[in-house]
């Protein structure tokens, strides 16, 4: 006899004993590939943290292989860095020797610095303009690979100064340079000023210094100029005799005068500048010498001859 098949009232499919298990199955087999460990709670904890510690283990091996490769590149820049190099671009041929040690030993510290920081040209330019033989800092620039320019306006030496047994270098507009020299006629020589010497890059006391510079200027350019030695001013003003010339230029004979007179400008019953010149040129041009081969002369009083003190 054929047994009548009965409906599964819940799920609509046929019942028999193995039905319900198939039904089972299917329903898991929908959830996945995790759907093995579904009914083991422990072997899923076991997965998921093995998965966590992976990927620390991972992580951390990146962080140390960054942290190597910092350090490897830190080590080849501090290997390859190139030292600061600083050139002076316009530095006069007269201050090569004399300024290059300051200049350069103003920088000593900065130059150990990393030279890409970006404060470091404007530290070089208070550093350079502090210096006794620049006038004013142009620019200091960096130009690559550890190089750095420097442009500057400076002091170049005028005339030598006596003070006492000391010499010092001052620039035209009466500024004392560093340094403390021994006599030399590379230079002319100012002697008898009152003040001592200030400061390097600070102007000399007194007017008595800027009096020899006029005179000195006056006549550098002159046929005769190098026939001029230096300038005293041990009576400037009057101070030792109100009788006495106030200024005299020295010439390169033994000894040899030449009575100047008062400070360019300052002149009152005397001879001009360009009427003390003018004789001066024509003592040249007749005798080849400027003091017309005479030990001392006076060219302050008349405009049309010297005279020979008695």
């Amino acid at each position: 006899m054929r047994r009548k098949r009965r409906r599964n009232k819940s799920k609509g499919s046929l019942s028999s004993p193995n039905d319900s298990r198939v039904v089972r199955l299917t329903r898991s087999a929908k959830r996945g590939w995790w759907s093995w460990a579904a009914h083991l709670p422990w072997r899923r904890t076991a997965v998921v943290g093995g998965i966590a510690v992976s990927v620390v283990v991972m992580l951390s091996g990146g962080w140390m292989a960054l942290g190597r490769l910092d350090a490897h590149v830190d080590e080849l820049l501090l290997h390859d860095r190139p030292d600061p190099v600083v050139e002076f671009v316009d530095l006069p041929k007269e201050l090569v020797t004399l300024a290059n040690y300051d200049l350069h030993s103003s920088l000593f510290d900065l130059l150990g610095r990393e030279w890409t920081d970006d404060r470091l040209c404007g530290e070089m330019a208070t550093r350079i303009a502090g210096v006794g033989w620049v006038s004013r800092v142009n620019f200091v620039r960096r130009t690559g690979g550890g190089r750095f320019e420097i442009s500057c306006r400076y002091r170049v030496p005028a005339a030598l100064v006596q003070h006492g047994d000391k010499f010092f270098l001052s620039d035209a507009e009466a500024v004392r340079l560093p340094g403390v020299y021994v006599h030399t006629p590379a230079w002319r020589l100012i002697d008898g000023v009152a003040k001592p010497a200030p400061q390097a890059g600070a102007p000399w006391d007194g007017e008595d210094v800027r009096a020899a510079l006029a005179v000195l200027s006056a006549v550098k350019d002159e046929p005769f100029g190098r026939q001029i030695v230096g300038v005293a001013v041990a009576n400037f003003g009057g101070r030792r005799d109100t009788r006495a010339c106030h200024i005299e230029l020295m010439t390169d004979q033994a000894g040899g005068r030449i009575r100047w007179g008062s400070a360019p400008g300052s002149e009152l019953e005397e001879n001009g500048v360009q009427q003390k010149l003018a004789l001066l040129r024509e003592n040249f041009s007749k005798t080849g010498r400027v003091d017309a081969r005479h030990a001392v002369i006076d060219v302050s009083t008349f405009p049309d001859r010297y005279t020979i003190p008695g």
